[in-house]
C-alpha cells in the first residue's frame, strides 16, 4: 500500500515551535479533563440534576451514557480525522475544540437525561481527534526522538487535567464543566497561531487526501488496520471496568468518594507509565517492547481485582494506571507511522475510534454481567485472557517502524 510520492517540503527557518506544542498539550489538557469530569462526578450529576440514588440505578446510566459518549467519539474522529487530511491539521483541531465547548457549557443547565446524553455525544465528537491529530502533527513538525518526547509531554498533560478534575472535583461539578468549556473557547482562539504541518503543505494537489476507503481496499491494508486495532484494545476494555471494580472489592466507603480515589490513583500510575514508555522505546527503537511488557502486566494484574482490600485499593488504582498512561501514548506513534501523509490523520483517528466503539461493546457485556453479578470475577479473567492472545499475535505480526520516515504518500495519484 505505501508508494514513495514527490512532497515538496518548506520546512520554516525558525524551528520555533514551543507555541504550537504548547496549545496543543493545553488542548488535550482539557479533553482529559472532560472525560474525568463525567467519570470522576456522575454520581453527583445523577443525584443532583436527575434525582437518581439508586446505585445500581447510578452505574447503569453512567455505562449507557458513556456508550453514548463513545459513539460521539467515534463519529467525531472519523469525520474531524478526514478533515484533518482534507484542510489540514490545525484548522481541524481549532473547530474541534469549539463544538466541545459549547455542548460543555450547555451540560451545566440541563435537568433533562436525554440532553445531557445528547450533549456527551456532542462533547465526545469535539474532542474525539484531539489527541491523535495533534500527535501526527507533532510528527509531522519533529524529529523522530523530540516528536514522542513531545507526544509523552501531549499525554502527561492531558493526565494533568484528569488529575484537576478529580482533585478539584469535589467543589462543585458545575463550577468544573463550566471552567472547562469556557476553557474551550480560550483555546480555540488562541489555536489560531499553531503551525501547519509542513509535510503536510508539501503534498501536491493531485494528491488523494483523506480516502477512508484507502483503509480497507486490499487484504494486506484490512490487516494492518485489525492488527493496529487489536493494540490498543485492552486500554479501552481497562477503562469500561475499572469504574464497575469496586463494587465487587473488599472496600468501604461511597461509591463517588471511591471513584475519585481510584482516578487518583490511575493518574498516578498513567503519569509514571508516559515518562517510562519514553525511556523503553528509546533504549530498545522498537515501539512494540513497552506494548509487549503492558499486556504482560495487563494479564497479571487485571484478573485479581476482587482480593483488594481497602490497604491495597490505592496501590492496585496506580498499577491499572500503568496500563493506561504509555499505552495510547507509543501505540499512536506506532500507527501515525504505519500510514502516509495524505491517510495520516484518516487512519490514526478512525483507528481510535475504532478503538474507542469497542468500549460501547464493553459497556454492553459488563452491564449483562451486572445482571449475574456471581460470574463477574470469572467473565473478566476469561475476557483478560482473550485480549492477552489476540494482542500477543498481533503484535508479534506487525514490524518496527521506529525508524521509519513519515514523508511519503499513500496510494494512487488522481
Amino acid at each position: 500500500m505505501q508508494t514513495t510520492g514527490t512532497l515538496t517540503l518548506s520546512i520554516p527557518k525558525n524551528n520555533t515551535y514551543a507555541l504550537t506544542v504548547f496549545l496543543l498539550c493545553i488542548g488535550y489538557y482539557i479533553d482529559f479533563y472532560d472525560l474525568t469530569i463525567f467519570s470522576s462526578s456522575y454520581v453527583s450529576v445523577f443525584r443532583d440534576s436527575f434525582h437518581i440514588n439508586n446505585t445500581t440505578q447510578i452505574q447503569q446510566l453512567f455505562l449507557k451514557i458513556s456508550s453514548f459518549y463513545t459513539a460521539g467519539i467515534f463519529c467525531g474522529a472519523i469525520f474531524f480525522g478526514i478533515l484533518g487530511d482534507k484542510i489540514g491539521r490545525t484548522a481541524m483541531i481549532r473547530y474541534s475544540i469549539l463544538l466541545y465547548s459549547v455542548a460543555m457549557l450547555l451540560s451545566v443547565f440541563t435537568t433533562s437525561v436525554t440532553f445531557f446524553t445528547f450533549l456527551r455525544f456532542i462533547s465526545g465528537a469535539g474532542l474525539a481527534a484531539e489527541f491523535a491529530t495533534s500527535s501526527v502533527l507533532l510528527h509531522e513538525l519533529l524529529p523522530t526522538k523530540n516528536a514522542s518526547r513531545s507526544t509523552s509531554l501531549l499525554y502527561f498533560c492531558g493526565v494533568l487535567g484528569g488529575m484537576t478534575a478529580v482533585y478539584f472535583g469535589a467543589l462543585s461539578w458545575k463550577f468544573l464543566y463550566l471552567f472547562g468549556g469556557s476553557a474551550g473557547v480560550v483555546i480555540y482562539i488562541a489555536r489560531n497561531k499553531i503551525l501547519e504541518s509542513y509535510i503536510y503543505k508539501g503534498l501536491h494537489r493531485n494528491i488523494s487526501k483523506g480516502n477512508i476507503l484507502q483503509l480497507f481496499n486490499n487484504i494486506d491494508n484490512s490487516l494492518k488496520f485489525i492488527k493496529l486495532l487489536i493494540l490498543i484494545i485492552p486500554f479501552n476494555f481497562l477503562i469500561s471496568i475499572m469504574f464497575i471494580f469496586p463494587k465487587f472489592m473488599h472496600v468501604s466507603g461511597d461509591l463517588g468518594v471511591l471513584t475519585r480515589h481510584l482516578l487518583a490513583g490511575f493518574f498516578i500510575g498513567n503519569l509514571v507509565s508516559t515518562l517510562l514508555c519514553n525511556f523503553i522505546i528509546a533504549r530498545f527503537k522498537d515501539y512494540r517492547m513497552f506494548i509487549f511488557l503492558n499486556i504482560v502486566v495487563f494479564a497479571i494484574a487485571m484478573p485479581f481485582f476482587w482480593l483488594i482490600n481497602d490497604k491495597l485499593f490505592f496501590m492496585y488504582s496506580i498499577v491499572l494506571g500503568l496500563l493506561g498512561g504509555g499505552l495510547p501514548t507509543v501505540w499512536v506513534q506506532l500507527v501515525i507511522k504505519s500510514y502516509g501523509t495524505n491517510l495520516r490523520s484518516t487512519a490514526t483517528n478512525t483507528l481510535f475510534a475504532f478503538g474507542r466503539v469497542s468500549c460501547i461493546g464493553f459497556n454492553l457485556l459488563i452491564s449483562l454481567w451486572l445482571l449475574n453479578s456471581g460470574n463477574f470475577r470469572f467473565n473478566v479473567a476469561i475476557m483478560v485472557i482473550a485480549i492477552f492472545i489476540l494482542v500477543i499475535f498481533a503484535l508479534f505480526n506487525t514490524k518496527n517502524n521506529y525508524t521509519t520516515q513519515i514523508e511519503f504518500i499513500e496510494g494512487d495519484q488522481k
